[in-house]
């Protein structure tokens, strides 16, 4: 079962696991739930009480005693603090597990143990079976058990066992790294209980499996960009004590609230500015996390009137680079973050050094005239951001909700064709053609189906997009030249949409 870091001391028995947490808690739930397996042939009165005195014994060898008083189980295994009140009171006394107003790990915990109750239930036909179960599980899994005495020396066998290979979170060797460094002698005492609080206040604002991300992001905010496999390392050379040691998580702390708001628009840091959420909201529709470092940075430093600039641009850039021209991400990230440890340090916002990722019009006009996207939600979306731009563009007044489904996006050149349409056309490369759509409301879109273009301009000047209604005015006719025609000039409305002026 691969290696055990415990922790130790001369004062009691008890160890800290350092590394192997999950292992241990699994093994325990798989145990619980064979138990809980016997306990329903006592709820049936089978065997009763032969399987009443196996599941007492059983909880006292690998679960706990049960104080006589109380009935509560003095558990062998004590989780962190984030868990172990749900473990206690649900999982190892098996009843109903609870669900609601439980957090993301407590429901990883429940859906663990249902999991395993789920395929031990019925597996054996006597609770002597299960007991025997049970055993054979503890005695033919073997760990390598390491133990160390202090957090230095914990922090020591985790750096080695991360170079040979046991892979370990960013966080995981960060938490225990800063640790090392703080003592908790008679001169300090309290230390770690300090740190601890801090750290348990991280991880609850920011879920276990995002904690690398931001740290990487926070990181990158204020010194020379690194990867993910560096961050460990880079943030060891710089971190020497512990007064870094302090001052790094508070400041995580402080900006894990912004990072946590990066990701959701509604977030109550952008309560009553409404142009923030909604540039928020792209952001998360692009799907760009390059930019988290930079506008951490920003919310720190600068007023929300330079924010919001900021965000504004890095809206256009992102959309000439990445939506439309399909740019590597890596160079632009490297550009945001040499910009947000100049706006850490200065305290100012230079736009022009967003230059040297903004994609010019020679190179942006060209790719966005033969833009296509594939059908799926979230491409929809930005579909209907791109046509309710240019319809505005374009003198229209009708405000378009790309997450409602009011106004729909119309396939002038159907999706399915029939015969109707010809064998002319190379159907593949034009239907989803940003010169073959445009918005149409649901009512008229219902109509449309495969129906021939004559039919359809019909209904296209009964709407109220003027983009729309310019179709059967400007194209008489449908076929790949008008498409491409549409499109160029769909191409230069989007070069003044997306621009910024340097």
């Amino acid at each position: 079962m691969g290696y055990l870091v415990l922790q130790t001391s001369n004062e009691n028995k008890d160890s800290i696991i350092i590394d192997g947490q999950q292992r241990f808690t699994t093994i325990t739930m798989i145990i619980l739930a064979a138990i809980k397996a016997i306990q329903k042939f006592v709820d049936k009165g089978i065997d009763l009480e032969e399987n009443t005195e196996r599941i007492k014994i059983l909880k006292n060898i690998y679960i706990g005693n049960t104080d006589p008083v109380s009935l509560e189980c003095d558990n062998i295994l004590v989780l962190n603090r984030n868990n172990n009140g749900y473990y206690r009171e649900y999982i190892v006394k098996l009843g109903e597990l609870k669900l609601r107003n439980t957090t993301y790990t407590e429901k990883l915990m429940k859906k663990c143990f249902e999991w395993y109750e789920k395929h031990l239930t019925g597996k054996f036909d006597t609770g002597r079976q299960y007991a025997e179960f049970i055993t054979y599980i503890v005695d033919h899994l073997y760990f390598t058990i390491i133990k160390v005495s202090n957090e230095m020396n914990a922090f020591r066998v985790f750096e080695t066992l991360n170079a040979r290979g046991v892979q370990l979170s960013s966080a995981d060797l960060l938490k225990n790294y800063l640790f090392s460094l703080v003592d908790n002698t008679v001169e300090h005492p309290g230390r770690i209980k300090d740190l601890e609080e801090k750290w348990f206040a991280l991880t609850k604002n920011i879920q276990a499996e995002k904690l690398p991300d931001f740290i990487r992001y926070y990181w990158n905010s204020k010194y020379k960009t690194v990867r993910a496999n560096d961050l460990f390392k880079a943030i060891r050379d710089k971190i020497k004590n512990a007064t870094d040691v302090f001052t790094i998580v508070t400041e995580m702390n402080s900006y894990s609230d912004v990072f946590m708001a990066l990701r959701n628009a509604d977030d109550e840091l952008w309560h009553g500015e409404n142009e923030i959420s909604d540039n928020i909201r792209l952001l998360i529709l692009f799907g760009l996390k390059q930019p988290y470092s930079l506008l951490m940075a920003a919310y720190k430093s600068l007023d929300t009137r330079d924010f919001n600039k900021l965000l504004k641009d890095i809206i256009v850039i992102s959309f000439r680079y990445s939506v439309i021209c399909g740019k590597n991400p890596n160079d632009i990230e490297r550009v945001y973050n040499n910009i947000a440890i100049q706006i850490t340090t200065e305290k100012i916002y230079d736009k022009k050094r967003l230059k040297e990722v903004y994609i010019d019009d020679n190179e942006f006009v060209p790719i966005f005239s033969r833009k296509s996207f594939v059908d799926n939600s979230r491409n929809n979306k930005i579909i209907r951001y791109i046509l309710g731009k240019i319809e505005k563009f374009s003198g229209g007044t009708r405000e378009v909700n790309i997450d409602g489904n009011t106004d729909t996006i119309e396939h002038i050149l159907p999706q399915n064709p029939d015969e109707t349409w010809g064998e002319d056309y190379n159907f593949d490369n034009l239907i989803y053609r940003m010169g073959n759509l445009c918005l149409l409301e649901k009512v008229y879109n219902n109509e449309l189906k495969n129906k021939p273009y004559a039919d359809k301009v019909i209904l296209y000047n009964k709407s109220a997009f003027i983009s729309t209604k310019q179709i059967s005015e400007d194209y008489p006719i449908w076929n790949e030249s008008t498409i491409n025609h549409r499109q160029q000039k769909m191409s230069n409305c989007a070069k003044s949409i997306w621009k910024i002026e340097f």
